[in-house]
């Protein structure tokens, strides 16, 4: 029997127990927990080691675009690389990469004292080859699950990882008053050292079993060519597909605007201390975490385009133009709804997206939606700050409420993403 089999008789498990039941999953699941950890703890040591050192709040400017660059520039190679080769390896092979670039980095602070430059390469790196990483993943969760337990792989995933990043920015600072900002760094190399161990557990597993994580052979072509492909792929057999990641484009324009400067809105919005803006986010952190973790159990995947709609869009849309008017603590119920609802509307585009397309056009489809997703976020941040200084934080929100209201809205016309869905599976 195969991994992604049905339990053998007699076990009775709901389905997150099911999915990390999984050896080589739970292996995907425990590397995905280990790196964001590091992640987020590194996130606050380089912030704090950059303006402490420069005093300039550009040298963060500088630090956030590399990373920017990074990851747009591997976006769509990447999609390549996972249709062409084994996941696994390539999985592994971001997290030495990513290991080497901050434990590289840690390095140098120690031998040659805090440099600007070697931050701006280290990250550029980690950003470009964590694209690479992420479409992997992706496309191989579905071939170590069954499918009846995708929706809940993929909700543990996205759930533990916001919360392991929101307690992982706290310990990160308490470990930069404690140990230093270099020690932490160093600490995230670790972290990417032990993902790539447990990834490189699944690889021996699934090449033991003689199961293969790659697409079927066929003669390579230019790298352009099979990129061209991915879109006329998705553009002409996919277009409910193809209209949700045109709708997100928009959306995340949008929602990049609240997200960016919600610690404005605390502060100016709500009068309130750095207290409470942690605790903001912490709230949002537990909608969007509930959210991505009741897609399985509500079998939402079969109405996927509605979800998307109404779930990314509409519903979003309401709750942030409601937020924008409210300035007391009954903003933090809105934050917990807009985050779950967004939470539940992104799980369900992941899980139907994997069962839907094809497994030799995955990555490039994944790559695809993310360069559309990605791509407009530096746009709406520069947009985000020009408006709070024109008109302030609140007229801002509700711009940016009733412009995911509209796209929402707009992306009902689209009758193959409000018709998009995927055909329930047999219980296991």
């Amino acid at each position: 029997m195969t991994e992604a089999a049905s339990p053998p008789p007699g076990t009775r498990r709901n389905g997150f127990a099911r999915a990390l039941s999984l050896p080589n999953f739970r292996n995907v699941y425990l590397a995905g927990v280990a790196s964001r950890a590091g992640s987020a703890i590194a996130f606050v040591a380089i912030n704090w080691i950059v303006f402490s050192t420069t005093g300039s709040a550009l040298a963060i400017t500088y630090v956030a675009v590399a990373e920017m660059a990074g990851a747009i520039l591997f976006t769509l190679p990447s999609g390549v690389w996972v249709d062409r080769h084994d996941r696994t390896r390539l999985m592994v092979l971001a997290d030495v990469l990513r290991a080497g670039a901050m434990g590289g980095m840690a390095v140098s602070f120690v031998v040659f004292g805090f440099r600007l430059v070697t931050v701006i390469v280290a990250m550029f790196v980690v950003a470009g080859v964590g694209m690479l990483f992420q479409p992997a993943e992706q496309v191989l969760i579905p071939s170590l699950v069954p499918a009846e337990s995708l929706a809940n792989a993929n909700g543990l995933n996205r759930a533990t990882r916001s919360i392991v990043s929101l307690f992982g920015s706290s310990i990160g600072g308490i470990l930069v008053v404690a140990a230093g900002a270099t020690l932490s760094i160093a600490l995230n190399s670790v972290t990417y050292v032990i993902s790539a161990l447990l990834i490189l557990a699944v690889y021996r597993a699934l090449r033991a079993s003689d199961r293969k994580t790659t697409r079927t052979p066929r003669k390579e072509r230019h790298m352009g060519q099979e990129i061209v492909e991915g879109f006329r792929w998705l553009i002409h057999k996919a277009p409910g597909l193809w209209q949700l990641s045109i709708s997100a484009l928009f959306l995340n324009f949008f929602a990049t605007i609240f997200g960016t400067f919600m610690v404005v809105y605390v502060v100016e919005g709500l009068h309130a201390s750095s207290i409470t803006y942690g605790l903001f986010v912490a709230t949002g952190t537990a909608g969007g975490a509930l959210g991505s973790l009741l897609v399985g159990r509500a079998g939402a995947v079969r109405w996927v385009g509605k979800v998307w709609i109404l779930g990314a869009g509409v519903a979003p849309g309401v709750l942030l133009v409601a937020l924008a008017l409210v300035h007391t603590y009954w903003a933090f119920p809105l934050i917990f709804l807009f985050d779950l609802i967004l939470g539940f509307a992104g799980n369900t585009w992941l899980t139907a997206a994997q069962l839907l397309v094809p497994a030799e056009f995955q990555g490039r489809y994944f790559a695809l939606d993310g360069l559309l997703s990605w791509g407009v976020i530096p746009i709406a941040q520069v947009a985000g700050g020009l408006l709070i200084e024109a008109v302030g934080i609140g007229t801002t929100l509700e711009y940016a409420g009733l412009g995911l209201l509209a796209c929402g809205l707009l992306s009902m016309a689209g009758r193959e993403l409000w018709r998009l869905g995927v055909a329930p599976h047999p219980a296991a």
